[in-house]
């Protein structure tokens, strides 16, 4: 997915689309990035290294560099700076990014997308409160794609889930992610049929130890 929004707002969001490579976290919600700096059209971005190794952290900053110009194709250059005070904890992961460490989302895009491989990519979508993939829950009654528009019709476990836009931008973050083909992402929440139990799969009563 491309965008032409240049500010730092819209930098902001297309690095939560970027994932650490050495982490399956993206690099905002890992906790490395500190300040966006836009003039014009070079970003200058302070971040702290999760990783101590040069070459790692080379590779993560072309990483950063290259998916931000391949969503901002106007983005005439990427800039680091690079803080060590403080440096980079463990504990400066958000609680998103603690949900995405426990089913990490592969780094590499895919070449082809159909259906299916967006309801596999959903599957690195964990509801907040379960615990438990959002497929797995039963929550994705379908997927659709119309040229390279997505639509996701898809429910919740309670009408007036305080984390539905949590989650949407969860579903957001991965199928642009994965899928950068997609150009366009609609969440279609609905209530009927309504959720129930019966819904979850057997991966995911086994997840709840059912």
């Amino acid at each position: 997915m491309t965008t032409t929004t240049l500010t730092p707002q819209g930098i902001l969001t297309s690095l939560t689309r970027i994932v650490h490579p050495d982490f399956g976290i993206d690099v905002v919600n890992l906790g490395t990035i500190f300040g966006i700096e836009l003039n014009q059209d070079t970003v200058v971005i302070t971040m702290a290294h999760a990783v101590d190794d040069p070459e790692r952290q080379s590779v993560v900053e072309q990483v950063i560099a290259e998916g931000l110009q391949r969503r901002h194709p106007e983005l005439a250059d990427v800039q680091f700076e690079i803080s060590h005070d403080p440096p980079w904890r463990e504990d400066f992961i958000t609680p998103e990014g603690l949900l995405q460490q426990q089913n990490p989302l592969p780094v590499e895009p895919t070449e082809t997308v159909s259906a299916d491989d967006i309801l596999e990519t959903l599957e690195f979508v964990i509801d907040p409160e379960v615990g438990v993939n959002i497929v797995d829950l039963g929550l994705i009654y379908d997927v659709a794609l119309q040229g390279t528009a997505a639509v996701i019709t898809m429910t919740l476990t309670t009408p007036g889930c305080p984390l539905h836009a949590t989650i949407e931008e969860a579903v957001h973050r991965v199928i642009e992610t994965r899928h950068p083909q997609i150009t366009d992402i609609r969440v279609d929440l609905v209530w009927e049929p309504a959720w129930d139990t019966d819904m979850i799969t057997a991966a995911g009563k086994e997840a709840l130890g059912w």
